[in-house]
């Protein structure tokens, strides 16, 4: 006979949903089957992340960009071992053509869309003395109201389908402040940070999740363009050198972080601004600062 005592100590379910919240937390990367929306998916970090979900599963992926040579060209590399791959256009300055960009992401995917990735972002360099105002403005369009926007189309058809979900928005240890020649971007993406734990909040109800990712320095094709025209081409040498992990991330780092948000492993991880930048250390002063302070 049991007891009641003995009834108490009784492990929970492995798994499968308890009660009518989500199905419990699983140790994997498994996303197969799953829809996902990536903007910025045509190049660099959001072409990587496109690429890891393909190779944790995923069935379709909706590529929004704004070039369409770039998409279509992403769309054929993507689409094989059972995923299908389709490039959208769509403009991150414009709210009319996000708003189609939407529409026709969530019918490629056949009307089904289980994460959003909010990767696409601009980078303008310049200080409280001399960004204008249209840096200033570009870089609020693009790298905060255009996830608002994706993320408020996307939260409506989750909702209206009754779907959980996960949104996921690539933000960045700038994010934090202190860095002077990059005033609008931090702002920016510390508006995205702020978006991130308001919708995880409203949409937590509904079963969709929303997190965000804090980047550190990490070698896509843009970094490399500016670094070669300020260092040489030989920058990133010197720059994994000075890396308390021996290397600044590369794209892949990131992505695999947006694939654990997005999947079974992360169930009940909502309004987290994830800290991902491991050359770092006390908000934005780097390891090797911090080694000269102390000799």
């Amino acid at each position: 006979m049991v007891s009641s005592e003995d009834r108490s100590r009784s492990p929970a379910p492995r798994n499968g949903a308890v009660g009518s919240g989500p199905p419990l937390s699983s140790p994997s990367f498994d996303l197969a089957g799953r829809h996902f929306i990536v903007t910025g998916a045509t190049q660099g970090l959001g072409l990587e992340i496109a690429r890891q979900l393909r190779l944790t599963g995923a069935a379709k992926l909706a590529l929004l960009s704004r070039t369409k040579s770039k998409g279509d060209a992403a769309a054929a590399e993507l689409s094989c071992d059972g995923c299908v791959a389709g490039f959208v256009e769509a403009d991150m300055e414009s709210p009319a053509s996000l708003e189609r960009a939407a529409i026709a992401a969530i019918e490629f995917l056949d009307g089904r869309v289980d994460g959003l990735v909010n990767a696409a972002g601009i980078t303008d360099r310049g200080n409280l003395m001399n960004t204008t105002v249209e840096m200033f403005d570009k870089q609020m369009a693009v790298n905060t109201r255009a996830p608002f926007l994706l993320t408020q189309a996307v939260a409506k058809h989750m909702i209206e389908r009754k779907a959980r979900g996960s949104i996921v928005n690539i933000s960045s240890v700038a994010a934090k402040g202190g860095a002077p020649f990059i005033m609008a971007y931090s702002a920016s993406k510390a508006a995205l940070n702020v978006l991130t734990q308001n919708n995880a909040a409203e949409l937590a109800p509904h079963g969709i999740r929303v997190n965000s990712i804090d980047m550190g320095w990490t070698y896509t094709e843009n970094e490399n363009k500016l670094m070669v025209a300020k260092g040489g081409p030989d920058w990133i040498k010197e720059a994994d050198a000075q890396m308390p992990l021996g290397r600044i991330m590369r794209p892949t780092d990131v992505a695999c972080t947006v694939c654990f948000l997005l999947g079974p492993a992360s169930q009940m991880m909502t309004g987290n601004v994830l800290s991902l930048h491991p050359d770092t250390a006390l908000g934005l002063l780097s390891r090797k600062s911090v080694d000269s302070l102390e000799r």
